[in-house]
């Protein structure tokens, strides 16, 4: 049976896909340019502080949206077994 993720999680995980191939694959070389300067720093340092920024508001928004666990009920339930 094929297991399908809710476009949610879908968009979550793509988004952290692209934000990790946007800044470790050889898709750097594109950015590793000094010109043009942006606000007085090189695009370098633009390129790696938009894509860290935009990775940082993905992951508050997977923490909120509490994209990691099952169901809450089953966050509960195993949350009550736990404590003594």
């Amino acid at each position: 049976m094929r297991k399908t993720l809710p476009p949610c999680k879908l968009a979550i995980y793509g988004g952290m896909v692209l934000g990790f191939l946007m800044l470790e694959s050889p898709m750097i070389l594109v950015a590793n340019q000094v010109e043009p300067m942006i606000m007085g720093m090189p695009f370098f340092f633009i390129w790696n502080l938009g894509w860290w920024a935009f990775l940082t508001a993905l992951f508050l928004v997977a923490y909120l949206t509490n994209w990691g666990s099952g169901s809450a009920s089953t966050h509960s339930a195993i949350t009550k077994e736990a404590t003594p």
